[in-house]
């Protein structure tokens, strides 16, 4: 099965932009891919009560889920992003509350989790380095933000962000499965002395 689906590299659709002529990266705002987007509300840690709701706030650790809680917070929907004060972005599958240093974004009609990983993408390498303690971001301040995306015929070109996204999947677990055989052939080659 793992030999098919690599395999299937040869015939990926990828390449199909350097046949485009029409094909370009042209910037959008953030309000243009996300019509959603809003600012959790503060939850101060003594607050907090176990539950079975992933609550996120500010940072890397555990892409910034800091426990479950069971308090009635704002439930926001899978297939969002979330955007901490730190410019810090994740991708979420799964529904979630947010604390108030966390902005949530998300598009109704964007579900296509690999689009998504590509926008989150993107948009992170855009405001690396930008925020910090002193210059904290809020959702209020995103709207008009802008970001190059693939457009075909000046429409945002989903499709190919979706090819992308897999193509690297793909790329990571060939190589991930070369190294697996170069180290079961040594451990065989070592087993055998």
């Amino acid at each position: 099965m793992m030999k098919k689906y690599l395999t299937s590299l040869k015939n990926f659709p990828i390449l199909r932009v350097e046949e485009s002529e029409a094909f370009r990266l042209s910037p959008v705002t953030m309000i243009t891919l996300f019509p959603n987007i809003h600012q959790g509300r503060r939850l101060k840690k003594d607050d907090q009560i176990n539950g079975d709701l992933p609550f996120v706030m500010a940072g890397t650790t555990n892409t910034g889920v800091v426990r479950n809680i069971g308090n009635d917070v704002r439930v926001f929907p899978k297939h969002s992003l979330t955007i901490d004060i730190f410019g810090n972005t994740f991708y979420r599958g799964y529904e979630f509350g947010a604390g108030d240093d966390t902005g949530v974004f998300w598009n109704d009609k964007m579900k296509d989790s690999k689009v998504l990983l590509y926008l989150k993408t993107i948009i992170e390498k855009s405001l690396v380095g930008k925020y910090d303690f002193g210059s904290k971001l809020r959702a209020s301040q995103t709207h008009n933000f802008q970001f190059d995306v693939p457009q075909v015929n000046n429409q945002i070109d989903y499709t190919f962000m979706s090819d992308f996204i897999r193509a690297v999947e793909k790329l990571v677990i060939k190589d991930l499965v070369i190294w697996a055989d170069k180290k079961i052939a040594a451990t065989k080659e070592v087993v055998a002395r």
